[in-house]
């Protein structure tokens, strides 16, 4: 045992007063000791009063003034046993600093030198960890200092456990939180004094398998791993509230693969909980020995716990923000549409990349402008103010107007915006804008087809009463002229004029009405396989005829041929040409191009993908104003003085017809360019036509006819007649089948039949063919319409008949569509 002090010590009486004062002064000391004693027990004795002090973990020592030990407690002997021998006299730096020397500052140091007492955390240089030093000073009866009481207590554990707290608490996540998890698990398991300590969080709300965040075991960090749980080790978990522990976790993980290895005996850990309240993982803590003080230790791992839920979900948080930024970024930056950033006012703040490809501008050229500096000047105030009221009330809205392309060019977009506050408070507004030009110009081009199709319902109406008549006016007209041609004197020349000029008024009407059927559907080109340099070339001579305009025409050799019908194409050669010639009243050039090209199948033009030949007019006039190009192609749309209207919406309407398309473009000054798209023929085969003949040619042979219209009947009969047939007429169908039968039966059968295609409350053309064709299958049958939205007139053969007169007609007319038609037929070679 250690040496004690002995009786004789004179200042053993003083230092058992001393004690018994210092009784309730040493707070950080654990009594073991009442407060309070009973009367009897006032007086103790200094074996009891030694007994007591022996029995503290904390080191208590009493020293002299100059700092020698005279007496310590059985902790004092126990924590530096090489001095046990020569501990008291030596002085108290010795076993705490390993050395006298006084020029290292200490706690004792100014209790010493008369200080009423101190109290310090510190390291003492000759032990390993952290250490409250507690000293107050003794006094004897006279209070002059003699001494000084000294308690030393080993805070190392307690030390640990705050620091660790501390940097939880205080702790600022690393990159990711990475960083701020691995350092959580080392310092739960020092703090714990445990061997491993794991993070681990659900993927999503599946708790029978985790992903550990962070590993700490065998002093340094392990490699994250995914982990099965146990289930008598996840049962624990998820019953548990708040804590969970096992001190005897031996055989619990004795079939795991990864903590198996690890022999752990004990775990303590902790649920983690989100902001909704559902578990994302938990917090343990792992030992090859139970855990100490169960109670402590839930409450520190529940500590870390919460703080490491709260890091996780923000990291958690973090990560699906950092997603959520790179999914749409990847979304404006791949997008079609424009995606622009502006302030209130429209100034840019961000532009998505491809607006390189949408208005030419590099995106970070543009940062700085305004949005409303491309808009067009007309459309400029009026889309700034309605994005001023839309972004002032937060509201989203649409705006439609031109943009300025950097090739100087006005594009058409369609444009979305929402304004916003942003979390500093300042306002913005997304716009996604959509080039919509293409779309516009099909629209615009559905429209004006629309229109068309209006005007040709009613045109085909009016032209289909008005042909009935004119045909009767041009065919008597013609045939009166014929009648005085066979007598010559001069009052008969006179009639013969004034018949010739009332023949070309109807040949003029006839040309009206040919324009105003070309919008009915009746208006269907009869196509024929053509190469189209003849008649273009053959049209620009006759429409410029007499002007001051020079035309230079160029068509290779090599063109394709196009099935057309040659006669509405020389109608659209001849519009374009006569405007030409109209825009240029002082004389110029016309340049009149063709060549072959393809139709790509990403085209902006409304065609087909394919072959196409394209024409091209080129003049040198006026130009167009740019407010009435997209009316130009609208039916009775015109500027020039005594105009119908008709022309260019006629040229466009039978450009639809044979599958086609014809643009414009044109510059005040300058000049205008009409460009036409022809389909090319599959075929090379040219249709060649009979050539014509300046006289009449006539036949014989019974003919029966069939129309509704008295007058044309008459008139028709006697033409037939003129040209040496005989004639029968008949009203409608039925008639004709009744009189065509009795014919063939009687031995006197019609050599062919001329029908009018529409018949009003009666039967037809088309089915009156087709029942004479059951009779006779070797009928041959023409068929006569002023209009009708019926195919047969665009293709007669397919429904029986050999032939087409369209109406109006006069003498020669139906002689060279008789003959034409006839010998084709192969029946006979001359009427």
């Amino acid at each position: 045992m250690h040496e004690r002090m002995k009786t004789s010590d004179p200042t053993k009486h003083a230092l058992l007063q001393e004690i018994d004062r210092l009784r309730r002064r040493l707070a950080n000391l654990e009594p073991i000791l009442p407060r309070s004693l009973p009367q009897e027990h006032a007086s103790i004795e200094p074996e009891q009063w030694e007994a007591a002090f022996n029995a503290l973990p904390e080191q208590v020592m009493i020293l002299d003034c100059q700092g020698h030990i005279l007496w310590a407690n059985r902790a004092v002997y126990d924590r530096f046993p090489h001095l046990r021998s020569s501990l008291i006299g030596r002085h108290y730096r010795i076993p705490y600093y390993g050395t006298e020397d006084t020029t290292v500052p200490s706690p004792w140091d100014s209790v010493l030198s008369g200080a009423l007492s101190a109290t310090v955390e510190a390291r003492l240089p000759a032990l390993d960890g952290w250490f409250l030093v507690s000293c107050y000073p003794l006094f004897d009866q006279e209070r002059r200092q003699w001494g000084a009481v000294s308690i030393v207590k080993d805070i190392t554990d307690h030390k640990r456990i705050e620091d660790a707290l501390r940097n939880v608490i205080q702790g600022t996540p690393g990159t990711g939180g990475v960083a701020f998890f691995r350092t959580l698990v080392r310092d739960v398991a020092q703090a714990l004094n445990m061997d491993y300590a794991l993070l681990v969080e659900f993927p999503g709300r599946n708790t029978h398998q985790g992903m550990t965040v962070a590993v700490w075991g065998g002093n340094q960090f392990l490699d994250n791993f995914p982990w099965t749980f146990p289930q008598s080790f996840i049962a624990r978990v998820r019953s548990s509230k708040a804590c969970f522990f096992n001190c005897a976790a031996s055989s619990e993980f004795s079939n795991d693969p990864v903590v198996g290895p690890w022999n752990i005996g004990s775990y303590i850990g902790s649920a983690l909980f989100g902001s909704s309240g559902h578990m994302i993982g938990f917090l343990i803590v792992l030992g090859r020995t139970p855990v100490s003080n169960v109670q402590t230790a839930g409450a520190i791992v529940r500590m870390f716990a919460v703080r490491a839920a709260s890091e996780l979900e923000r990291t958690r948080a973090e990560e699906a923000l950092r997603d959520s930024e790179q999914r749409y970024r990847a979304i404006v930056e791949n997008a079609y549409d424009l995606m622009i950033e502006t302030t209130p006012n429209g100034g840019l703040l961000y532009l998505s990349p491809n607006c390189l490809a949408v208005l030419g501008y590099d995106a970070v050229d543009m940062t700085g402008y305004n949005f409303f500096d491309f808009v067009h000047p007309d459309e400029r105030e009026a889309v700034a103010r309605l994005f001023a009221e839309k972004v002032a009330n937060l509201c989203p809205g649409e705006i439609m107007c031109r943009l300025q392309h950097k090739n100087g060019t006005w594009r058409w977009f369609e444009s979305h915006f929402r304004p916003f506050r942003t979390t500093a408070g300042e306002v913005v507004a997304i716009i996604d804008t959509r080039d919509i030009t293409e779309r516009r110009h099909l629209e615009e081009e559905r429209l004006r087809a629309s229109k068309l199709e209006s005007v040709g319902l009613l045109a085909g109406g009016i032209a289909h009463d008005f042909n009935n008549i004119l045909t009767s006016a041009f065919a008597n007209i013609g045939l009166a002229r014929m009648l005085i041609a066979k007598h010559k004197s001069d009052s008969h020349t006179t009639i013969a004029e004034r018949l010739a000029a009332a023949e070309k008024a109807c040949l003029r009407a006839r040309d009206l009405t040919k324009q105003l059927l070309t919008f009915a559907k009746g208006g269907a080109p009869v196509k024929n396989t053509a190469s189209i340099g003849h008649f273009i070339t053959e049209t620009i001579e006759f429409a410029l005829r007499g002007s001051d305009v020079r035309c230079v025409i160029d068509i290779p050799e090599n063109l394709w041929s196009v099935e057309v019908d040659e006669g509405q194409m020389s109608q659209v050669i001849q519009n374009l040409i006569m405007n030409a010639d109209h825009a240029m009243p002082h004389g110029g050039i016309i340049s009149v191009r063709a060549q072959n090209t393809h139709v790509a199948p990403d085209t902006p033009l409304p065609l087909k993908e394919g072959r196409y030949v394209m024409i091209s007019i080129e003049d040198q006039g006026t130009g167009i104003a740019p407010e009435h190009l997209p009316q130009i192609f609208d039916p009775y749309f015109t500027t020039k003085e005594g105009g119908t209207g008709l022309g260019l919406a006629t040229t466009y309407s039978i450009m639809k017809r044979h599958d086609g398309h014809i643009t414009v473009t044109s510059e005040l000054g300058v000049g205008t360019t009409f460009h036409l798209y022809l389909p090319a023929s599959s075929s090379n085969a040219i249709a060649r036509v009979p050539a014509e003949h300046d006289h009449l040619i006539t036949g014989t042979g019974r003919v029966i006819i069939m129309d509704d219209e008295p007058d044309i009947r008459d008139i028709l009969s006697k033409m037939l007649c003129h040209l040496g047939f005989e004639v029968d007429q008949t009203s409608d169908g039925n008639e004709l089948i009744a009189r065509y039968q009795a014919a063939r039966a009687h031995g006197q059968p019609y050599r062919f039949a001329i029908m009018d295609l529409t018949i009003p409350g009666g039967m037809g053309g088309k089915e009156t063919v087709r029942q004479l064709k059951a009779l006779d299958p070797h009928v041959l049958a023409f068929v006569s319409s002023g209009y009708s939205n019926d195919p047969v007139m665009a293709h007669p053969e397919e429904f029986g008949f050999i032939g087409v007169i369209v109406k109006p007609y006069n003498l020669s007319d139906l002689s060279r569509v008789l003959s034409r038609a006839l010998h084709a037929s192969s029946r006979s070679t001359q009427l």
